[in-house]
């Protein structure tokens, strides 16, 4: 007799908007874990009475470790097509880190700046997806 399999009916729309959901949590997730990070920074800075130029590298750290542990978690959610799920994630925590900046600071935009970290979103993004896929 045959085995008949079942799938459901739902699986293919379903996976996509899965996929969507999980983009989003982990670039949220991301953003949250970099807010925190920078504020615990601001108080070190503080209390160390560091000096300033300290603060870009430690940035740039910051965000390309949220970045791809937010492109980690996209990447567990579906476990498959891990590098292209995290370097939409990273790039998605791009634009929202301008976004939220542009509404608490000022509003410009330098073409290189963004390309380049448009480019580090996408790369640390891929980065922490083929590595959520394969854990």
């Amino acid at each position: 007799m045959k085995k008949i399999r079942r799938t459901s009916s739902r699986q293919g729309s379903g996976s996509v908007a899965g996929d969507i959901i999980a983009i989003l949590r982990s670039s949220l997730i991301a953003i949250i874990i970099s807010l925190i990070c920078f504020t615990i920074f601001a108080a070190i800075i503080k209390l160390a009475d560091m000096q300033e130029s300290i603060i870009p590298p430690v940035v740039q750290v910051v965000r390309t470790l949220s970045i791809a542990f937010g492109g980690m978690l996209a990447a567990r959610a579906s476990r498959k097509m891990g590098w292209l799920k995290g370097c939409i994630t990273g790039i998605l925590y791009i634009f929202l880190a301008f976004i939220i900046s542009s509404l608490f600071g000022d509003f410009h935009i330098m073409g290189s700046l963004i390309f380049s970290d448009l480019l580090l979103g996408a790369v640390a993004g891929a980065v922490g997806g083929i590595i959520g896929v394969n854990i």
